[in-house]
């Protein structure tokens, strides 16, 4: 039997915390341990290697915008949700501002992170939360 939630309960169930969930500090130095981490969840929940890479590079990403686009030593949480076939990232941060897709003539500099979460996995997006910030997301398929 497959149980199917409606998009607002997803939204319920992702909103709670859970095993899976791993709260950080806006600093550089909680990048590494929070990608890390991810990928941890990750193998415990049975992904295979093949799809680690991507995935630790995609987390990575997010992390590091909650970061840099976060208030300073702001609250961030990581969430791995693991449905089926498919895992979702997920990264609450206490900035209000969606993240910006940069067009083909922004400087080559910076800002190519979200470009490249755009372009690795199957879905991505935002989730605004008023005053508390946002939930910035992305969803990878990794098999049975």
């Amino acid at each position: 039997m497959t149980l199917r939630l409606s998009p607002r309960a997803h939204r319920v169930i992702t909103r709670t915390r859970s095993a899976m969930d791993l709260p950080l500090v806006a600093r550089t130095a909680d990048i590494a341990p929070g990608r890390n981490w991810v990928v941890a969840q990750a193998t415990l929940s049975g992904v295979a290697a093949t799809h680690l890479p991507v995935l630790k590079l995609l987390s990575s990403e997010l992390i590091t915008n909650a970061v840099l686009h976060g208030p300073p030593l702001g609250a961030i949480a990581v969430r791995v949700l693991r449905t089926g076939w498919h895992l979702r990232v997920e990264v609450d941060d206490e900035s209000t501002g969606p993240p910006q897709v940069p067009g083909a003539d922004a400087p080559t500099f910076g800002g190519r992170g979200i470009v490249l979460v755009e372009t690795l996995a199957t879905r991505w997006g935002c989730n605004l939360r008023g005053v508390l910030g946002k939930t910035v997301w992305f969803d990878l398929p990794v098999g049975p």
